[in-house]
C-alpha cells in the first residue's frame, strides 16, 4: 500500500462531521462529514448495559464518524467534541450536565458543593417509595404542603411561637377558650 493510500483509507475509517439529523424513536441520527450525509447511524451513548443512560446528540454538534472497514453504513458517531459552535461550558474542576433550557446540574470538588439549577417555571419530581432521609439543616424559601403527618422529635416554632413550651394567657376552669399562645 503506498502511503496516499494509507492516508486515504484512514479517512474513510475515521472524519470528523457535524450531526444533521436526530431520530429520536430509532436511537439513530444523519452525519454530514464532507460533501458525504450518512444514512441513520447509532451515537455513542456513555453506558447501554445494566446501567443505561440517553442523551440523544444535538443537530449541529461535532461528532467523530468511526466506520467499521470503511463502511458508511456501520458507522457510529462519536460525541462530545468541543468545538467553536458548542464551546465548552466551563473552565474549572467543577463537573457540569448542561441542557439545552439553561437547567444544571453541577458539583464542584474544591468547595464540595452540588448544584441543581432549573430554570423558572421548571419542577422536581422525586419517587422513593422507601422515603428520603436528609441529614443537615434544610431551608425552605416558600411554602410546604404535606398530605400526612408532620412529625417533630423536638420542638415545632411557628411564628416565634414554641408548639411544645408556650403557654396561653387569659386561662379560665370550665368550658371557656383560652386565649392565643404567647
Amino acid at each position: 500500500m503506498r502511503p496516499s493510500d494509507d492516508h486515504r483509507s484512514l479517512g474513510d475509517l475515521i472524519r470528523f462531521g457535524t450531526v444533521a439529523s436526530v431520530d429520536l424513536a430509532g436511537a439513530r441520527c444523519t452525519v454530514q462529514a464532507g460533501d458525504l450525509t450518512t444514512g441513520p447511524i447509532r451515537w455513542v451513548e456513555g453506558r447501554s448495559g445494566a446501567t443505561r443512560t440517553w442523551s440523544p446528540p444535538t443537530v449541529g454538534e461535532q461528532v467523530l464518524l468511526i466506520c467499521c472497514e470503511g463502511e458508511i453504513a456501520a458507522g457510529v458517531a462519536l460525541r462530545g467534541i468541543v468545538s467553536t459552535a458548542n464551546p465548552a461550558p466551563g473552565n474549572s474542576l467543577r463537573e457540569l450536565v448542561q441542557f439545552g433550557d439553561g437547567a444544571a446540574l453541577a458539583y464542584d470538588p474544591e468547595g464540595h458543593a452540588l448544584e441543581v439549577l432549573l430554570p423558572a417555571g421548571a419542577t422536581v419530581r422525586i419517587v422513593a417509595d422507601g422515603g428520603v432521609a436528609i441529614k443537615g439543616d434544610v431551608a425552605i424559601e416558600g411554602d410546604l404542603t404535606s398530605t400526612g403527618t408532620i412529625s417533630a422529635d423536638q420542638d415545632v416554632v411557628a411564628a416565634g411561637i414554641s408548639g411544645k413550651g408556650h403557654v396561653h394567657d387569659k386561662v379560665k376552669a370550665g368550658t371557656d377558650d383560652s386565649g392565643k399562645p404567647k
